[in-house]
């Protein structure tokens, strides 16, 4: 996907999870041509890439078959491509181990999962999820390798004065970017490495401010809420949606990245329309961060609307609206009761959502205790070592201790591959000796 130095001006076509499914494919076509056009039209060379979940569920997302057919679809770009993998990539039921399955990946795009291409003067860098079957819990949960994140770290070092765009499937944690908490943060696989080291992509980008753009998907939303684009210092970072009917909010969307030495525009391309609005513009060199320019009357609804409208996901502090109460609970998370009943743990350095810590009915209220019962007197919460769920007449309805790391968040989804699994073998041991006892 390497482009010569010498090219001022590129394109980069940016989609986010395809799930490509047989009875969809007029959109996936239309909307190739959509950006194939735009691409054209503003000369240069144009490149592709995908962010991963690559197959539907029904059609064998995963698999071999899975990822032929998703290679016809890139390959009618006519243009280089590279992807990366998302969660569903590794689910191939053929498989037996996470290897396996990808590497069956990598022979299908003939790539590695992770690797650099230059962009005229910008740095493009993709980095993919490795594990499924053997993640500890969620078993969506997008994790990426230490290897790769000592892999990347070099790069960055080696080119200092380089701007570097990043593709990922899930985003990094403290981004700001919008986020599903009833599904990704529920299940605790909403940001890379969310249950293993997830700061360390955010200390990262800290530390080389030549990270310029940092592009995800996986959550399925669209370009039109303020937090679709959000900025860490001089970095900003991009949600991508989706082409097919698996949007979450109505909208079939892909990004477009123009660029030349100078700097970049980011674009949003309409699916439905086949339109492009601009979205954002800078400067390589620009140490500011960059702001986006969406019009305010394509935004989907208005910030204080609710969960999906707020910008409070990603976001720890005071909010006027009352849509949220804030419980602390010691210095490195805060508790946050939000309307609809979830009680959401944040991480505090980050002031990102971590996990789910119960579900509150309507008119039930909190109650914080110490380790001997009695309640919580600090003010920071640092004493709190239990959280009541009470019902309206004073009851218990649910207690929640802090749980092994500290925290209070619970594991609602294990890794249901290993289930399945083991359920898998029992059945099998069972059935094996019912039919030696026939056969006695």
């Amino acid at each position: 996907m390497n482009t010569s130095s010498s090219d001022e001006r590129w394109s980069l076509a940016i989609m986010g999870d395809l799930h490509l499914a047989p009875e969809q494919m007029k959109l996936f076509d239309a909307a190739r041509e959509h950006l194939r056009r735009h691409m054209a039209a503003h000369g240069g060379a144009a490149r592709v890439a995908q962010l991963g979940d690559l197959g539907h569920g029904k059609h064998g997302s995963g698999s071999r078959r899975c990822f032929e057919f998703a290679r016809q679809y890139l390959e009618g770009f006519g243009a280089p491509y590279a992807l990366v993998t998302g969660n569903h990539d590794l689910e191939g039921e053929e498989f037996e181990t996470d290897e396996e399955n990808l590497a069956a990946w990598s022979e299908a795009f003939n790539q590695p999962h992770y690797w650099a291409a230059d962009l005229g003067h910008a740095r493009l860098v993709g980095l993919s999820t490795v594990r499924y079957r053997s993640n500890e819990y969620s078993h969506h949960e997008v994790f990426i390798s230490p290897e790769q994140v000592a892999w990347l770290e070099a790069q960055l070092r080696e080119h200092p004065d380089r701007p570097f765009v990043v593709l990922t499937h899930a985003p990094p944690m403290g981004c700001g970017l919008k986020v599903i908490q009833e599904v990704h943060i529920k299940n605790r696989c909403a940001w890379l490495n969310h249950s293993a080291d997830p700061r360390v992509f955010l200390d990262m980008v800290g530390r080389h401010p030549n990270i310029k753009l940092w592009f995800s998907g996986h959550f399925h939303l669209s370009h039109n809420y303020p937090d679709s684009i959000s900025t860490v210092g001089g970095s900003a970072f991009v949600q991508v949606g989706v082409i097919g009917e698996c949007n979450r909010d109505g909208n079939r969307q892909s990004r477009l990245l123009r660029g030349d030495s100078r700097g970049y525009e980011l674009l949003t391309v309409d699916h439905d329309t086949g339109a492009a609005r601009l979205d954002m513009a800078a400067e390589w060199g620009d140490a500011s961060a960059p702001v986006p320019v969406v019009p305010e009357d394509e935004l989907l609804c208005d910030p204080d609307a609710g969960w999906l409208c707020s910008q409070i996901d990603c976001k720890v502090g005071d909010n006027s609206s009352g849509f949220v109460t804030w419980y602390p609970v010691g210095s490195a998370t805060i508790l946050a009761l939000q309307a609809g009943g979830l009680l959401i743990e944040y991480d505090m350095a980050s002031a990102a959502p971590i996990g789910l810590v119960a579900r509150v009915p309507e008119e039930s209220s909190l109650r914080l205790l110490r380790a001997d019962g009695s309640p919580s007197e600090r003010e920071d919460g640092a004493d709190v070592a239990e959280v009541q769920v009470l019902e309206p007449n004073g009851e218990v309805r649910e207690s929640l201790p802090r749980n092994p790391q500290g925290a209070f968040f619970r594991i609602f989804q294990p890794n249901k591959w290993r289930l399945k699994r083991q359920q898998k073998m029992q059945a099998e041991a069972e059935a094996a000796k019912a039919q030696a006892l026939v056969g006695a």
